[in-house]
This record gives structure tokens, sequence and C-alpha cells, in this order.
């Protein structure tokens, strides 16, 4: 199994609990954090369980080759179809994609993802109409790539656009899948993972429309709205605007908010692992506890739910150490990779819930005001009542606006007027 190795000589070992469930998986990511109050807390070895259950065997379709050759952004360098996915106990046929695509600081690397086509129906006269999907956090291992879970991580949410005719393209993120080195948190990266996503995505099925809309979801909100920034200064054909639902948009809110916040405490060394990543003068060791330290291997291995459990009793100064708010490399990834701050490019459908506990309503009411001062066609809704995400007893903002999100998307591929809440 490959170990994450970061810069700087800080890996510690996990506590003894965490390194011996480590060994029970290579495992994939589950959809929600923790099990129903009826069955009791989901712990590492329980999400470790799931995670097994959930997880595809990683061939080496997703090893590219080595040394990579050079191609432009977006070249394709295979595909292959597939009949793994399982949705709801429906199979869902796809293509896998493994591509080119850049790095934040412009290096060609490459980047798996996968493309769903409705079945049974008759192909549009010009090509089927593409939606991208920037999904929200997995992990940062590489097998916390959405195309390694069975059930696409959140496949029931894609099924609903299929059954509208649309293809989705579902990127999932230069790291994932591959090195595990996943610029987390960085909308250079994601954004560039997303729009080469759409061209291999051509490439794998000539068969697809030129016109696409993307939808992202938390961390995919951020690659969402980095490509409408975007496309104010590099325009891409056919791209026709942007649903984006509770976004990780001001970083160091975010980041503050999860150490505060119990039980949200492992997206602090996640983000501070995809930071590194993004630039290596970032250490994580100045950025974490000893304690966090000790549980850091989990992310080898275990995505988001596992994580969560690792360090669900560290928050605040438990977690992380000074320098988490005052490094001045770290602050400045945070501000760089935050959004609001420059215009974008078409129209967004911006959805918030109001009960939402990981990015909390006031971050996203700043967004809009941002982005409305800017200049921005922004239809901002917030919903009562929804969660982040969904989980047992529990509607998230995906699951609870599908319909919204299906009509707005519908109306922007029939070319209907762009209604703004600014």
């Amino acid at each position: 199994m490959a170990r994450l190795t970061l810069k700087g000589g800080f890996m510690r070992k996990m506590h003894k609990f965490v390194a011996a469930l480590v060994v029970v998986s290579t495992a994939m990511v589950i959809q929600s954090v923790g099990a129903s109050a009826d069955s009791g807390y989901c712990d590492v070895r329980c999400q470790l369980e799931l995670q097994r259950q959930n997880a595809l065997p990683r061939t080496g379709f997703y090893d590219p080759p080595v040394p990579l050759p050079w191609a432009p952004a977006g070249a394709l360098i295979r595909d292959q179809f597939t009949t793994d996915f399982v949705v709801g106990g429906v199979p869902v046929p796809a293509t896998r994609i493994l591509y080119h695509t850049r790095r934040s600081d412009g290096r060609d690397v490459a980047a798996s993802g996968v493309v769903l086509v409705p079945s049974g129906r008759p192909r549009p006269k010009d090509g089927w109409p593409v939606v991208v999907d920037a999904h929200g956090t997995s992990g940062t291992g590489r097998a916390c790539a959405p195309s390694l879970m069975r059930d696409l991580y959140h496949g029931n949410q894609m099924v609903r656009f299929l059954q509208q005719g649309y293809v989705v393209v579902a990127p999932d993120y230069a790291g994932l899948g591959e090195d595990g080195q996943h610029e987390l948190g960085n909308k250079v990266a994601a954004s560039n993972d997303v729009m080469d996503s759409v061209l291999a995505a051509r490439a794998a099925l000539p068969a697809l429309s030129r016109r696409w809309v993307v939808w992202g979801h938390s961390q995919g909100g951020g690659a969402a709205l980095g490509v409408a920034e975007r496309q104010v200064w590099a325009p891409t054909p056919g791209y026709l605007g942007a649903v984006v639902t509770a976004p990780a948009a001001d970083l160091r809110s975010v980041a503050d908010h999860v150490v505060q916040t119990p039980g949200l405490g492992g997206f602090a060394p996640l983000l501070a692992v995809g930071a590194h990543w993004s630039d290596p003068r970032i250490k994580v060791g100045r950025l974490l506890t000893q304690a966090a330290m000790d549980r850091l291997s989990i992310t080898e291995v275990g995505c988001l739910g596992a994580v969560l459990a690792a360090n669900a009793d560290l928050t605040g100064t438990a977690l992380v150490q000074p320098a988490y708010s005052d490094d001045a490399r770290f602050n400045r990834y945070l501000e760089e990779n935050s959004i609001g701050s420059r215009p974008v490019a078409g129209p967004v459908l911006l959805l918030q819930g109001e009960a939402d506990t990981v990015i909390p309503q006031t971050d996203t009411d700043r967004l809009a005001a941002s982005l409305c001062r800017r200049h921005a066609a922004i239809d901002y809704r917030t919903y009562p009542g929804l969660e982040h995400d969904t989980y047992p007893g529990v509607l998230g903002i995906d699951d609870g606006t599908m319909t919204d999100i299906l009509a707005w998307t519908a109306d922007r591929f029939a070319g209907r007027p762009v209604p703004s809440g600014c």
C-alpha cells in the first residue's frame, strides 16, 4: 500500500487503533458521515468497512504513462466502457476517461473521471447536452476518486440529470485515482480539471453537444465558480452557466469554522494536506497539533467519512496550532483560492441551505452580495431546513433543490431569459 510522503519530514505514525484500521482497506469514501441514531455512531472501523463495500478495484487504467508525454490540456489518454456502477440497485453504464490536465503551477498531469450517457433516449440532432459535475470533498487520497466508488459518490443526483436527457461528465480531480497528490481547495487546479474533462469527454464520445453547464457542490462549488471567473478573461464556447450549491468560497472562513465546530475537525487536515500539495512550502506539521498529526495517515486511504471519524474528538487548540491562523503562506493560499473578489461570467444559480452546518449561510450571503456588486447575473436562493448533505434523517441542499436545479438548467439549454436576484 503506497504511503503519503509529504515534504518536510513531518509524517508520524497514527495512534495504534487507527493504524490497525488502515490495514483493513484501501477503501472508498461513503456518502454519509455517520450512522443513524438507531444503529449508533459509525466510527473509523465502521467507516472503512462501508468504504470497502462501496469500493471498485483500482486497475491499471488509472496509471498514466511514465514519463507522461506532454499533450494539450484536455487530450484523452485512454477511455474504457464499464458497467461497474450501480445506483439505487440499477446498473449505470459509463465510460471512464483518463486525460491531460494542468496543476496550479501549470505542470501537465493525468486526471480521471467518468461520462454517463442517458439510456433509452434518441440522441439529439445537435448532440447530447452536457452537465459537468464538480463534486464536493471526498478526501485527498487516490482511493477517494468518485469513479472508484460503486455508487459514484452521489450517483443518485447524477441519475436525475440522466433522466432529463443530459450527459453527465464527472471529473475526479487530479490526484484522486492517480498519485493522491490532490490540491484540495485550489480553484485553478480544480477549474482546470473541470474544463479539461469536457474536452476529454468529447474526444471519447464525439456525439456530445458543444453546450455545457457546470454543477458544483461545496468544494466543487468553489471549482464551478472558478470556472465562471475564468470565463471573464478566457471564455469557452458553449459555456451556458453554473449551478452552485453551498460553495466553499471564503476559505479562511471555512478553515476557521471547521476547526471550531465539533465533528468537522477532519476537514482541517484535508485542507492542510491539499494546500501542501499545491505549495510544498506550506508545512502541515506547523499547522496541526501533534494529536492531529498522529492521525494524519488516515488521509492516505480513508476518505471523508473515515477522516472525520478519526478526528471527531479534536477541535480548537487540540486540533490546530497558532500557525493555522497566522502562517503567511497558508493564509495566502486560502486568500488566493477564495471566490467573490473577482467578477464571474455567465449566469449563476446559487443555492444555500439555511440549516447548513458545514458552510454557514452567512458565508454564502456575503458571497452573493460581493458578486452582485460586481454585476454578476446571480440568482441566489436560500432554503429553510436544508443541510449541507443528505444523511439519515436530514435532507441536503442538492437533493432538496433538485427540481429547481433541473428547471434552471433546462432554461439555459432552451435559451430562456436569465433571472437575477441582484
